[in-house]
């Protein structure tokens, strides 16, 4: 440092600086003292980075002079351009110093030497006169070489100091000057700025002042100016927060610029000598400043630049970095650098760049998000992030954590990135891990991807839309064409995604290759999955020899077994097989196990379809299913003619679908060893059906045939085609019919023409049935129609006589003009309107052997026999009942009816249901027979019904009495014919009848007692029976005769003792109501009862009860009532039980009705079934036939001859029907005989069990009543005890010996006041139990009520579920009737086919109403219509013929057209009305339906409704016998205490004297039985059946409310009824 020799002058520059040093010295963290040493200065010594414990800490390099030794620039220097002549200012004008000076005298050099006072070196520069003089100015610039944290400048002046000049800095060698200080007499007109020397607060702090002060142009020499950077700066106080003021004391470099020189005013003239004198001197710089490390080095050192340059940096510390330290090593930027501070060292972190990375930057946003803000650079093997914790941009991390290059194809990719997986995302159409290629289906691959190739997947092989990469052809499957493949190859249809060739073959049967997907068709499988049975299963060995099959019901599969070496196979039923074309390139599947087959051996013949007389086979294993085993294993089978499906041997597609088209046998080999079994199950074959519901099924063809062929399949000929060869089925091609002009169409498999013009035959050489003449004339009208009626056959005979030959059925005559035996109707019209002849309908209730049945004409039958009658004898005659029309004959047998019981018609006869045999009853009778009296009723006889008989509840056993009489069944001592009243001599009329009075014959004045049993007594006696004398009287024989006069004294001393006696009760009550007294008064008074004890002691032994009897007599008769109620109790109990198995009967017999209505319902719905399925093949194919005749044109003759071909199959079908039809009518028969024996079941069952329940209800009322009864006299008797035990409490509590405790007595007395207060209460609490109980028991008494009119109810109920089962059986009887009438009407529909032209329109009409059931009849009439629209067309077009054409035409236009027209407008009619009868029926069939259902829901809601009457008997039952328990507890309880009481009663009695021992042991005895009386809890007790009862009363309100809605629903239903007319609603039979 600057070498300084300390005298004056540095002193007073020292003192200067010290204000502003000491406090920049302060605050730079309390730096040490300045340190002096001669020959280098350290004005202060550095702070090193770590405090003596090693811990960070902010440091500071030392403080030292920066520009000591430095070279300062200088612009203008004396000497430099040759010597300058200059001259010193002295105090003397006159005289001045003048020298001349050299370059080396006074250069720059000489600012920032070692500054010696007293050898003093200086620059200078020119003189004025050579114009240094403002504007001109002189510039001396320092270069620090490095930032440096300045505190102040010092400049000591040679010359007088300037007038004006200015120090600037810059913090950077290429940055703009800075001012840092003004110096001017003039600051506003020099520097445009004021005259000051502090910043006011609030104003920028980092711009720099101007000031005068240093301005004087004396000192002439040594002048000086110290410049302190924070001086009049506030914020210099807080310089370590004050960022503004850190970057104000920073420079790089100083310059002082010299603008103006100070002068005395001189100059003005000019004289050189004065100019020579103005110059600027300036003999030391110094600059007192740190070398700037921002808290983070505490020295600077020399280093080589780049370039070779020495320059000075800081040695950093705390991770820092930089020449200033001013920022983070380039690993350490986590947190933000900052400068630190005397508080916080703000060290530098590391950064995680998980090894990746030398160097980071600060990221804010980072440091927010995470904490962190050390963001890697650089980062090494293709890592990024700001961890480098993920790859670089187009590079992805393996799975070894190296992150690799991308290397996306530019072309096809969207981006050069890819994902994780280092796949890239590529361009539409592109694909590729590196989008390198075309995507499958795409082609031409570019910059904007690829192009779609638009293949159709469901044509492209395997399902895979691809094409060729270049010229976008698709690859198609193997029946697909077309570049897209969308398109079948010729003879192929519907392009579907799940099959394999992509196209099905068309069929049709070989006629024609063009076909497409027929609608209506949904998916189906046909299956066998064993769940009930073999499902016609059957199992056969190789010469097709049947072999045993069995079914097992748990596994529920079906099995056989192994034959030796016979192959044995298992062979699918008929549904599998037939016309399985659906099922063509569909799967077949099952699941088969092998049980105890070692070693199994294929064969090429394992699964076997036979069809078209042809056989195709494969094994086992082939289509990759496995071979069988001891496991279950699922094989599946594709029916598919390709050879990757291994049917051998190979057919062509047609040939595979010819054997589906006929599949006769499908064979599954079972055994493949010569032992063990084979099980099968699950068989499925997937196929296709028409109008089922389903996804749908695309596969089934409708071809497009060519001329000559009709058909989905083409597999019919058109009209007037035939198959060639005849019968050479559907492969066969079709040829033009040949029939010899007499038809247009022909049977298409036969050949047989349709013929018309009323010819017949193969060929149309004949005149059809019910026509004559010579049908070879090859003209329309060769063959008349006979004279018959309905289309009858005929033969001609001599010539022009014409006799019918075959009239029908029922028909007779030449002209089969009248009805036969046996049949009705009016043929010719002679009655009326023509009607046909009809069989008579007589329910087989006549002798079919005897003449005259029915009458001929209006069809009513004369002869019934079976106790029948009616119009069709179809009702059984009065006083009968059964089924009129049961098969084979009716069934009505004579009911047996008791007349004087039952209701009589107008003849006399008895009446009686005609279904069941009730007889109807009259009032109050009962029985099947009305053969007696209801329970309660007698005298049947009186041909009025039974009368009541009025038994009285009370005093007869039950309600009823003598059949004849009425007299009822009296209890003991009653009388009178309902038992209403007491016999003589006896009294109180109960429930146990009377008692005999027993009045004394000597104390009585007569052997008749009143109402309560107290006999009239003579004078001077009393008791009930009169048999004691009144008080002081004696002898009762002589009348009781007055006592002689000494024992008036004794009656006299009673009455005092009463008197005394009732003074003591008052006394007692009186302490009882004021147990504080005057003891004074209480003693006089116990001295007065003292007086009395023995007398008191001596009345109490005496004492007896009311009515002659003790106190213990009158409890023993209330423990006998007592007993009594228990035994009405147990009664009831059993009455309960009996009730309950009563119910439990009657639920049981509604089982059995419910299983067999269910039985009956299965029967009927079997019947609807045969004749829904069976009857609607018969009624399809007679609406088929109907269609055929509905032609109305000159083909009517042809339509008849085909119709007559096809007759005889019609009645094959009918019979067939017929078979069906009467198996439903067994089967309904079955049913109604179940019905019926349900009725007369229920009807038993409902008899036994009113009778039953009536009797036992009556016993039960009157157990109730008489329990009722007992119950009021046990009340009235323990009222009688209650005041007994008053009197004898009192008594007791009165026996005090006078030697006893006064204290002790009193305190006796008010305990036994107490006691006979809880006595009391407890008697009274008995009472209110047994009260309680009595109640309990009549709640439980009117539940049994309502569970036995639940059961009532749900015997109507049974009733009318039976109804409705017979108007099921009716409904089921009027079916069967439909279908024999479809049976009819297809009979007279074959034979009307073989009738003459004019009535061929009738048979249509005939074979129309056979369709009555088939809803599609509307259809089939817009067929009939369109039929006689072409048929018209016919007509039009053969009025254009030849004159003798046009008039043939003519002829049958006028002869059949208009009488087409208007049979087909009678058709209409009639299929209208036929439609009507349809809904109808299936109206009815909705009802049936509707009813059972609702008679289902009925069953249910009577199970729940049983079920819940079963609770609630249950839980009766439980109460009643919790309450007896509970009584029978209590009344053990009380009769101890009773016993305990009586027993210290009687020691009282026999008490001779009182002693405090003996009362003691009383009240120790008394309090026992309190404790035990207690124990009983009765009042917890009485509150829970207290509780108990309100919760049974609010359920006996909700049924009461429920009983009273039911009534009144009821009452509804009654007056309903009574308002519809008679009948209405209650039919045996269903309207037509």
């Amino acid at each position: 440092m600057k070498q300084i020799t300390w005298g004056y002058k540095w002193r007073s520059t020292m003192n200067l600086l010290v204000s502003y040093t000491c406090l920049i010295f302060l605050i730079a963290q309390n730096a040490p003292t300045i340190a002096v040493s001669h020959g280098a200065t350290t004005y202060m010594a550095a702070l090193e980075c770590n405090d003596g414990y090693g811990r960070p800490q902010k440091c500071m390099p030392e403080f030292i002079n920066a520009a000591y030794q430095l070279q300062i620039e200088s612009t203008n220097t004396c000497g430099e351009l040759g010597d300058n002549h200059f001259c010193i200012q002295t105090m003397n004008p006159n005289h001045k110093n003048c020298e001349f000076c050299r370059y080396e005298d006074h250069n720059p050099v000489y600012l920032t030497d070692l500054h010696d006072p007293q050898n003093p070196t200086w620059w200078q520069s020119e003189t004025m006169y050579e114009g240094i003089q403002h504007p001109n100015h002189v510039n001396l610039t320092l270069h620090l070489g490095k930032s440096y944290d300045i505190t102040y400048v010092r400049i000591l002046f040679r010359s007088p100091r300037p007038e004006s000049f200015a120090i600037y800095k810059r913090t950077s060698q290429s940055g703009q000057w800075i001012p840092y200080q003004y110096y001017s007499a003039t600051c506003r007109d020099t520097y445009a700025l004021p005259d000051s020397r502090a910043i006011r607060k609030g104003e920028g702090e980092a711009h720099a002042l101007c000031t005068s002060e240093y301005s004087d142009i004396s000192p002439l020499r040594d002048g000086e100016i110290a410049f302190s950077t924070l001086e009049g700066r506030p914020s210099g106080i807080i310089f370590e927060r004050s960022i503004e003021l850190q970057d104000w004391v920073t420079a790089t470099d100083i310059r002082i610029t010299l603008d103006r020189l100070n002068t005395f005013g001189d100059e003005v003239f000019y004289d050189p000598q004065v100019l020579k004198s103005y110059f600027y001197a300036i003999s030391d710089i110094a600059v007192g400043a740190r070398c700037k490390c921002n808290g983070h080095a505490s020295k600077c050192v020399a280093s080589t630049g780049m370039h070779g340059e020495r320059s000075l940096v800081c040695e950093c510390r705390h991770n820092t970095d930089g020449p200033d330290c001013e920022k983070c090593l380039p690993l350490y930027n986590d947190v933000k650098w900052k400068r630190a501070t005397s508080t916080e060292v703000n060290e530098c972190k590391a950064c995680n760049c998980n090894g990746y990375a030398d160097k980071c930057f600060f990221d804010a946003h980072l440091f927010n998000t995470t904490g962190h803000g050390g963001h890697c650079l650089d980062c090494r093997e293709n890592r990024d992030g700001p961890n480098c914790e993920r790859c670089k941009e187009n590079f992805y991390m393996r799975e070894d954590g190296y992150c690799t290059n991308c290397n996306c194809d530019p072309t096809g990719s969207r981006s050069l990135q890819c994902n994780s997986q280092g796949k890239c995302q590529c361009k539409p159409g592109v694909t590729g891990d590196k989008c390198d290629r075309c995507a499958s289906n795409f082609y031409q691959f570019g910059l904007h991807g690829c192009q779609p190739c638009g293949c159709d997947p469901r044509g492209s092989f395997e399902n895979m839309p691809t094409c060729d990469p270049e010229s976008g052809i698709c690859y198609c499957k193997e029946n697909v064409e077309g570049k897209r493949c969308n398109e079948c190859k010729p003879g192929f249809f519907n392009l579907d995604i799940i099959n394999r060739f992509g196209c099905t073959p068309c069929f049709c049967y070989g006629h024609t290759s063009e076909c497409q997907t027929a609608p209506g068709y949904s998916v189906v499988s046909i299956t066998s999955n064993f769940n009930k049975h073999k499902e016609r299963w059957t199992a056969i060995d190789l010469y097709n020899r049947d072999v045993d099959i069995k079914y097992n019901q748990y596994s529920r599969s079906i099995g056989t077994t192994a034959q030796g070496n016979e192959y044995v196979y298992f062979q699918a039923p008929e549904r599998f097989l037939g016309d399985q074309r659906a099922s063509y390139n569909r799967d077949i599947k099952f699941k088969l196990q092998l049980v105890g087959q070692v070693g199994p051996s294929t064969s090429a013949s394992d699964v076997i379809l036979e069809g078209a007389n042809t056989k195709i086979s494969l094994p086992i294993f082939a289509q990759n299913n496995g071979m069988p085993d001891q496991g279950v294993k699922e094989y599946s089978f594709r029916l598919h003619e390709h050879r990757d499906y291994q049917w051998q041997p190979s057919q062509s597609a047609r040939g595979f679908l010819s054997i589906l088209s006929n599949l006769t046998a499908i064979k599954i080999r079972a055994t493949y060893s010569v032992q063990g079994e084979a099980i099968l199950d699950d068989v499925e074959m997937q196929t296709a059906h028409r109008g089922a519901a389903g996804q749908p099924a695309t596969w089934i063809e409708q071809c497009t045939c060519p001329e000559g062929y009709l058909g989905q399949f083409c597999e019919s000929c058109a009209p007037g085609y035939r198959h060639s060869p005849a019968l050479g089925g559907p492969f066969m091609p079709c040829i033009p019919c040949d029939c010899n002009g007499h038809a247009e169409i022909c049977d298409s498999e036969t050949g047989h023409c349709i013929c018309q013009h009323n010819t017949s035959g193969d060929n149309c050489d004949v005149c059809a049935k019910g026509y004559y003449g010579n049908a070879l004339g090859g003209t329309a009208y060769d063959c008349k129609r006979c004279p018959c009626p309905n289309d009858g056959a005929c033969m001609q005979i001599n010539g022009d006589t014409v006799i019918c030959t075959e009239c029908p059925v029922g028909y007779f005559g030449a002209r089969c003009e009248q009805c036969s035996d046996g049949f009705f109707g009016d043929p010719t019209g002679l009655y009326g309107e023509v009607q046909t002849c009809k069989a008579c309908d007589c329910n087989g209730n006549v002798d079919p052997n005897a003449v005259g049945n029915c009458n001929r004409t209006t069809g009513e039958c004369l002869k019934c026999i079976h106790n029948t009658a009616g119009h069709y004898c179809d009702e059984c005659l009065p006083g009968h009942f059964g089924d009129p029309l049961a098969l084979p004959h009716g069934q009505c047998d004579r009911c047996t009816c008791y007349p004087p019981g039952t209701e009589q018609n107008e003849e006399g006869i008895s009446k009686c249901d005609q279904v069941t045999g009730q007889c109807q009853c009259k009032p109050n009778v009962i029985g099947r027979d009305c053969g007696e009296c209801q329970p309660g009723f007698f005298n049947i006889m009186s041909g009025n019904g039974c009368e009541n008989c009025m038994c009285d509840p009370v005093g007869s056993y039950n309600s009823t009495c003598d059949k004849f009489t009425g007299q009822c069944f009296c209890k003991p001592g009653v009388i009178g014919q309902q038992c209403d009243q007491c016999e003589v001599y006896h009294y109180g009329f109960s429930s146990e009848g009377c008692k005999s009075c027993e009045c004394d014959e000597s104390g009585s004045k007569g052997f008749q007692c009143d109402q309560y049993g107290q006999c009239p007594c003579n004078d001077n006696v009393e008791g009930r029976r009169c048999d004691r004398c009144k008080e002081n009287k004696y002898d009762r024989h002589l009348g009781c005769i007055d006592c002689p006069e000494c024992y008036n004294l004794v009656q006299d001393a009673a009455n005092e003792h009463r008197v005394k006696l009732q003074n003591l009760s008052d006394t007692l009550n009186d302490i009882a109501r004021t147990p504080v007294t005057n003891d004074d008064e209480f003693e006089a008074k116990l001295k007065t009862v003292q007086e009395k004890v023995d007398i008191l002691l001596t009345d109490a032994k005496y004492g007896a009860g009311e009515g002659g009897k003790t106190y213990v007599e009158v409890l023993d008769d209330l423990h006998k009532r007592l007993d009594g109620i228990r035994t009405h109790l147990n009664n009831a109990d059993e009455l309960q039980d009996a009730a309950n198995d009563e119910i439990e009967k009657a639920r049981h017999n509604y089982t059995n009705a419910h299983d067999i209505i269910e039985s009956a319902k299965n029967e009927l719905q079997t019947a609807l079934n045969l004749l829904n399925d069976e009857g609607a093949v018969a009624l399809a194919k007679a609406k088929n036939k109907s269609e055929e005749f509905g032609v109305q044109s000159d083909q009517i003759s042809v339509i008849s001859r085909e119709a007559r071909g096809m007759a005889d199959r019609l009645e094959w079908e009918a019979k067939v029907d017929q078979d069906n039809a009467k198996s439903a009518n067994e089967a309904v028969e079955k049913a109604y005989e179940l019905a019926k024996n349900a009725i007369n079941l229920q009807q038993k069952v409902s008899d036994e069990l009113r009778s039953d329940v009536r009797l036992e209800l009556n016993t039960v009322k009157q157990s109730l009543n008489a329990a009722n009864q007992t119950t009021k006299e046990a009340s009235r008797k323990a009222n009688e005890v209650y005041d007994a035990a008053l009197t004898l409490l009192t008594d007791v509590n009165g026996l005090t010996a006078p030697e006893i405790n006064i204290k002790k007595l009193k305190k006796d007395a008010m305990a036994a006041n107490e006691q006979a207060d809880r006595l009391l209460k407890r008697v009274d609490d008995i009472s209110n139990s047994n009260g309680k109980f009595f109640a309990d028991f009549d709640d439980e008494y009117e539940l049994a009520g309502l569970i036995l009119e639940r059961a009532n109810k749900q015997k109507e109920d049974d009733v009318e579920l039976l109804k409705r089962a017979q108007d099921a059986f009716d409904k089921a009887n009027h079916a069967v009737e439909q279908g024999d009438n479809t049976l009819k009407e297809a009979n007279n529909t074959y034979h009307t086919l073989a009738g003459f032209q004019s009535d061929v329109q009738k048979s249509s009409e005939k074979a129309e109403l056979a369709l009555k059931t088939v809803p599609s009849i509307e259809t089939e009439i817009e067929n009939a219509e369109n039929l006689i629209r072409k048929a018209g067309e016919a007509l039009t077009g053969a009025n254009q013929n030849a004159n003798e054409a046009k008039k043939n035409a003519q002829e049958a236009q006028d002869k059949y057209a208009e009488q087409a027209s208007k049979d087909a407008e009678i058709i209409r009619k009639k299929a209208n009305d036929t439609k009507v009868s349809a809904r109808k029926l299936r109206d009815e069939a909705d009802q049936l339906n509707h009813r059972v259902k609702v008679t289902e829901l009925d069953i249910s809601k009577l199970e729940d409704s049983s079920s819940k009457d079963d609770n609630l008997v249950d839980d009766a039952k439980r109460k009643v016998g919790q309450a007896k328990a509970d009584t029978q507890d209590a009344k053990k309880h009380i009769d101890k205490a009773v016993s305990e009481l009586a027993a210290i009663k009687d020691e009282l009695e026999n008490l001779r004297d009182i002693n405090t021992d003996d009362l003691n042991e009383l009240e120790s005895r008394l309090d026992t039985v309190e404790a035990d009386i207690n124990r009983v809890n009765l009042t917890s007790r009485i509150e829970k059946y207290r509780d108990m009862r309100n919760v049974q009363k609010k359920w006996i309100d909700k049924y009461e409310k429920e009983l009273l809605e039911l009534e009144e629903e009821v009452l509804n239903v009654r007056l309903i009824s009574e308002a519809l007319p008679p009948g209405c609603f209650n039919r045996n039979r269903l309207e037509p």
